[in-house]
């Protein structure tokens, strides 16, 4: 599992939009609000997508 900083994450409906994002791409992950991360569960090439989408809807997320 990889965890993903994603500190323009600010509320449920940032923790939605990433949901619907991550879900559309087939990822396992869970997202944390008061964490500010989204664990992401697979190799490297599902972190990469992860980081694609969730740069795709404007957040930044790095390792």
């Amino acid at each position: 599992m990889t965890i993903l900083q994603v500190p323009d994450m600010h509320c449920e409906n940032c923790v939605r939009r990433i949901t619907e994002a991550l879900t559309r791409e087939g990822l396992a992950f869970r997202v944390d609000l008061a964490g500010k991360t989204v664990a992401v569960d697979g190799d490297q090439q599902a972190v990469a997508t992860a980081v694609e989408a969730l740069d795709d809807l404007g957040f930044d997320a790095m390792e």
